[in-house]
């Protein structure tokens, strides 16, 4: 009975140890900033991939998000 006791007790001394080590970690870590929004994001019209409004080059009504996209996409609509 009184190894059930101090097995007991040792279990519950390490699970309030436990708590209190996981509860100190959780303040000290920071929080992520958040990713300031920078406007809008198009696809581009060669590849798909999504790039912000701001960097992506434009010819007539569509978007890129290289200058060599757009130009290879106007040479393939010419070789048509």
């Amino acid at each position: 009975m009184r190894i059930l006791l101090l097995i007991a007790a040792i279990v519950g001394v390490f699970m309030i140890v436990r708590t209190l080590l996981r509860s100190q970690g959780n303040k000290s870590a920071e929080k992520p900033e958040r990713i300031k929004e920078q406007g809008a994001v198009v696809r581009c019209a060669h590849c798909g991939v999504h790039v912000p409004q701001f960097e992506a080059y434009r010819s007539g009504k569509r978007m890129y998000c290289s200058r060599d996209h757009a130009l290879a996409d106007h040479s393939s609509k010419n070789d048509d």
